[in-house]
């Protein structure tokens, strides 16, 4: 075989997230696995397939949870908030100032007089999918877009699964296993952290996107008039 079989976002995203996880089972359950001095070949595979399998779960879950609900309900995806969109939750323009700042009202206009050149009336996430569609033609900025895609997928399922484990340590030292709550807080401080690094990419991805399509030269919707 001339590839290997995971991309650099397999590693990132899902061999890390999952990780975590499998880190986290061997201390709270005392297993000792991690901590041997040599690690056979058929245990290396298992655990590198466990932290992959592991991983593949917290991103349906953190997709799920952070993406779907806390972001799309309560603070608002960036496709809405950049076009001056008001967040679900009041507060959390405080709690997260940079992540609800909005394009510049001249930015904001050029988008909507190109989305009406195109005969778009969508707002949000229909108006999107629709400059998604046609910006991402350009391979150079497709890969730029991907770039902030895996950086924020990946500091979602950081995310998630920091305080994941931080929930775990909580419970085993609630059930009296001789764990450090220290690492609870640690994780909880990780996560908390991933998170606002997860908003900043995922506001930056839609960002960079409706920047390209405001500056994209208009359509000719000229038509010639019939002949008399």
């Amino acid at each position: 075989m001339d590839k290997t079989p995971f991309t650099v976002y397999d590693f990132f995203a899902y061999l890390s997230s999952g990780a975590v996880l499998v880190i986290t089972a061997d201390y709270t359950w005392g297993l000792g696995l991690l901590t041997r001095k040599e690690v056979n070949t058929v245990l290396g595979v298992v655990l590198i397939i466990l932290a992959y399998v592991s991983g593949q779960m917290v991103a349906h879950f953190s997709s799920f949870l952070l993406e779907q609900n806390v972001v799309a309900r309560l603070l608002k995806r960036p496709s809405t908030l950049l076009l001056g969109g008001k967040p679900g939750w009041a507060a959390s323009r405080w709690i997260f100032p940079n992540y609800h700042r909005p394009l510049p009202e001249l930015t904001q206009r050029r988008v909507r007089e190109q989305a009406s050149a195109r005969g778009c009336s969508a707002e949000g996430e229909g108006l999107f999918l629709h400059a998604y569609s046609i910006v991402t033609g350009n391979d150079r900025l497709q890969a730029r877009l991907d770039d902030f895609r895996n950086q924020y997928g990946f500091a979602r399922n950081m995310a998630l699964a920091f305080l994941l484990s931080a929930v775990t340590v909580t419970v085993a030292r609630w059930y009296g296993q001789p764990v450090r709550l220290r690492w609870a807080v640690l994780g909880t401080m990780a996560g908390a952290t991933l998170f606002y690094r997860y908003l900043k990419f995922f506001r930056q991805f839609s960002y960079e996107l409706f920047l390209r399509y405001a500056e994209l030269p208009h359509p000719d919707t000229k038509t010639e008039s019939p002949e008399a």
